[in-house]
């Protein structure tokens, strides 16, 4: 079995920040007051006496650290965070105009070109160009369903309508009946008001992302999804009885963009993305997404 697994955006965090500057602060004293006798030679620190003096030391420059560093440093991320949750939902509201655009400018002038070519075919003397006509047609009916789907994918309507919870189950009701997969769908998240808008089209976004990629590659009957909203975090599992992959590293450009485009998605909210799988034994794609205050 292969892990793949990718950090949060924010290398290090604030409190880790914090903790590694109080050590190197603390070990540089340390080796500052180890190498006194050095320096003056009478002088002499036993081990005890270096580490209590360096842990006194750094207790007393802990204030001055915390104003002059540390906050600054929290203060930071709490800023990018704010402007990270900005941009999701200024990428999210442009998705939603576009697909707007598409789906009531451009797919209703297809539609009524299309319409008017039914028209213009069911008259008497167009009989010469009926079988033109009605390619034409077919043409043009392929194109409005390629704008609605362009359109679903920039921004699905389920989710502004319906609810995240509501729009969940309608995508594993849907994979049931167009594609005959047996879904097992498991909702346990409670209060979904609580949860940012921009974490809530993260978690649509990764099931769609997992879903597309089990039918697309997994030849599985039968999926389960199971989205939990814990304390701190939000769990998706997405776990298949597929074909599995033997080797996670040596994937298809397809395949890899699906989980790429996870990966990618859970980074971004300094999540935790796993994949395990082997071949003949299905794939198991868990993520973890941080719920920030």
């Amino acid at each position: 079995m292969t892990n793949l697994s990718v950090g949060s955006v924010y290398p290090v965090r604030p409190i880790r920040v914090s903790l590694i500057i109080l050590s190197v602060v603390f070990l540089s004293e340390i080796l500052f007051m180890l190498s006194l006798p050095v320096l003056f030679g009478n002088t002499h620190f036993s081990w005890i006496e270096t580490t209590l003096d360096a842990a006194m030391l750094t207790v007393v420059l802990l204030p001055v650290l915390w104003f002059t560093v540390i906050r600054p440093l929290q203060e930071l991320a709490q800023m990018r965070a704010r402007l990270l949750d900005e941009f999701i939902i200024l990428q999210e509201e442009e998705r939603r105009r576009i697909a707007f655009d598409l789906h009531d400018e451009i797919g209703q002038s297809l539609t009524s070109v299309m319409m008017g070519l039914r028209a213009l075919g069911d008259q008497p003397n167009a009989m010469s160009d009926r079988e033109r006509l009605n390619d034409l047609r077919e043409i043009v009916n392929q194109a409005v369903n390629e704008v609605r789907r362009i359109a679903n994918g920039l921004r699905p309507a389920a989710l502004d309508h319906l609810g995240l919870l509501s729009a969940l189950q309608r995508m594993a009701e849907d994979t049931r009946q167009i594609h005959d997969l047996e879904v097992e769908c498991s909702l346990e998240v409670g209060d979904v008001s609580t949860l940012s808008v921009p974490l809530q089209t993260a978690i649509y976004r990764i099931v769609q992302e997992a879903l597309t990629n089990v039918l697309r590659h997994a030849d599985a009957d039968k999926v389960r999804v199971l989205v939990a909203r814990g304390k701190s975090e939000v769990l998706i599992e997405i776990e298949d009885n597929g074909r599995g992959l033997d080797n996670l590293d040596n994937k298809d450009e397809n395949r890899g963009m699906g989980l790429q485009g996870m990966e990618k998605r859970a980074s971004l909210f300094g999540g935790d993305f796993k994949t395990t799988s082997a071949a003949g034994r299905g794939t198991l794609i868990r993520v973890r997404l941080p719920i920030r205050q």
